[in-house]
Order: structure tokens, then C-alpha cells, then sequence
């Protein structure tokens, strides 16, 4: 499976001290490489699936905007031919500038309508599943330099969220883990970029819906011949990640046919409270209750 990372600065390592870096004297980073949620991501899944062989390219370029990452995404897309794309952008756009007059490099309506183009892109290729990270809050502190910031990154997040649907793109929400009041237990000092404990989070956030893929996938592969073998491998899918249409779809399926009702109905149960989105659910669901009846 190999999984391809797209974004800006927050995926990579960084110094303590990013205008005044010196590399003779300043050997211990802030977070090192293998500090970084790819490094910890493919090191995890290297660990736990060791049968599977797992990569994960780490592209991201510091100022990233998602103008630059449109512009790139269909050669991301198309030629390195990725199983799933992680993308995290969002904070150089939505940042109230000072060189700008106070504006932002990428405003919001602008911003929307590079990500609808990221996510047709992604549609054309419906065997690669996009990530989409959330932008993080910032501090009270940078809140007060620079007022509205809070509420422009809430702004801009919700645009990243309208592009989830659960089946082949999905969205990590990072605001409510960072506390503005107390923003380094996963921040940086800087009060945006990620430090180890925040490359850790994000990490085990992208872990869990990759395993759920990966479940999926070897719940596909023994349906043929090993039903309960599948229902398993579904199973555990959800226990990683519960909100993956694909894979409730194979459980309501599976678990109807194994005549298991009471699981078909607290899954059905599941996918409406959570307003799970997947074009063949309602279906499935209509053709379950037409039979029951």
C-alpha cells in the first residue's frame, strides 16, 4: 500500500528556531524525521503488517498553500498512482498577513474552489482514498496579535469537511484537540506547527483509518472463500475506523446473509445516527427491510 503525503511545514521535521537555524550549532531539532507522522506512520504499519509491504513518500514543501498543492495534484495523482493520499494544508492560506496589508495569501472563496478541483481529481481515481487533516487552532496569544484568526481557521475547516463522504475521502478534525489556552501540548511554541506529541496524534488518527482499509480490503479478498474469515477481517475494519461507508456496507451485507440480524440492525442503526454517506447503503438498506418484511 503506498501512501503518498501532500501539505505544508506541519509534516515535516523542524527546528527550534526556523530565522535563525544554524546547522553547526544547532544539532537537536525541534522534531527530528523520524519524529515526523509519516516516519511514525509507515514505521507502525511496517510493525503490525508485516506480510504487507507499506510506503509512505512524504511530499510535503514548507508554505504550501492549496493553490500549490492543486496545481501538483494531478501528477500526485496520476503518476505516483497512490493507494491513499494524506493531505494537511490549510493554515499558510487562511494566516492574517502583515506583508499583505493583513490579508491572506489564499482567501476563502479562492480556497473552496481549489479544494472542489482537488477533490473532482480525486474522484477521476476512485481507488485512491484522500485524507484530508484538519487545521489546528492556534493560541489566545496569536488570537489577540491577530483577532479573527480562530475563527477563520473554524471557517476554513468547515470547507475541508464538506468534502468527506465517508468512502473515499475522509476528514481527521484537530480543532477540538487543541486547546487555544493551552496549545503546546501539541504545538510548537511558534502556536501552530506540530510538535512530537502532535506528530503522535496525527499519526495514530491516520493509523486507525488505514487499518480500517486494510481490513476491508482482506475481508474482500477471503469473501469468496471464507465467509467468517471475512466478517472478521469487516469487524475489526470498524473497530479501527467505524465511520468507513465501504466497509459498513460489507457488514450490513455480511452479516444479513449469516442471518445475523441483531448485528445487520444495530449497523443499519449506526449508519443513521451518524449520518454515514455511501451511494449503495440506502439500497442495501431498502432490500434488507423488503425481505424482512
Amino acid at each position: 500500500m503506498n501512501i503518498l503525503i501532500l501539505g505544508d511545514s506541519l509534516a515535516l521535521p523542524r527546528p527550534h528556531r526556523i530565522n535563525n537555524f544554524d546547522p553547526i550549532q544547532d544539532k537537536e531539532l525541534a522534531v527530528h524525521f523520524n519524529e515526523t507522522y509519516g516516519f511514525l506512520l509507515e514505521q507502525e504499519l511496517r510493525s503490525q503488517f508485516t506480510e504487507m509491504n507499506f510506503s509512505v513518500t512524504n511530499r510535503a514543501q514548507r508554505f504550501s498553500t492549496i493553490k500549490n498543492i492543486c496545481e501538483q495534484f494531478g501528477d500526485h495523482l496520476f503518476f505516483f498512482q497512490p493507494d491513499v493520499i494524506v493531505m494537511q494544508v490549510g493554515i499558510v492560506d487562511c494566516w492574517f498577513r502583515e506583508e499583505l496589508g493583513g490579508k491572506q495569501i489564499v482567501e476563502i472563496e479562492d480556497f473552496e474552489q481549489y479544494y472542489r478541483k482537488i477533490i473532482s481529481l480525486v474522484e477521476l481515481r476512485p481507488q485512491t482514498k484522500l485524507i484530508v487533516i484538519g487545521i489546528c487552532k492556534t493560541s489566545l496569544k496569536m488570537e489577540q496579535r491577530y483577532p479573527g484568526t480562530l475563527t477563520q481557521i473554524s471557517l476554513y475547516n468547515d470547507i475541508l469537511k464538506t468534502g468527506e463522504n465517508h468512502s473515499q475521502v475522509f476528514f481527521i478534525d484537530m480543532e477540538s484537540h487543541i486547546e487555544p489556552s493551552d496549545p503546546h501540548v501539541y504545538l510548537l511554541p511558534d502556536d501552530h506547527h506540530l510538535n512530537k506529541q502532535g506528530n503522535l496524534l496525527v499519526s495514530t488518527f491516520l493509523l486507525d483509518i488505514i487499518k480500517a482499509f486494510y481490513e476491508n480490503i482482506a475481508g474482500c479478498n477471503a469473501f469468496e472463500t471464507e465467509i467468517d474469515t471475512s466478517y472478521k477481517h469487516f469487524t475489526r475494519s470498524f473497530g479501527y475506523y467505524p465511520y468507513y461507508g465501504d466497509n459498513l456496507y460489507n457488514l450490513i451485507y455480511l452479516s444479513f446473509q449469516m442471518q445475523d440480524l441483531r448485528k445487520t440492525t444495530e449497523y443499519i442503526k449506526f449508519v443513521r445516527e451518524n449520518k454515514i454517506k455511501h451511494s449503495l447503503l440506502p439500497q442495501l438498506v431498502d432490500m434488507i427491510k423488503e425481505q424482512i418484511n
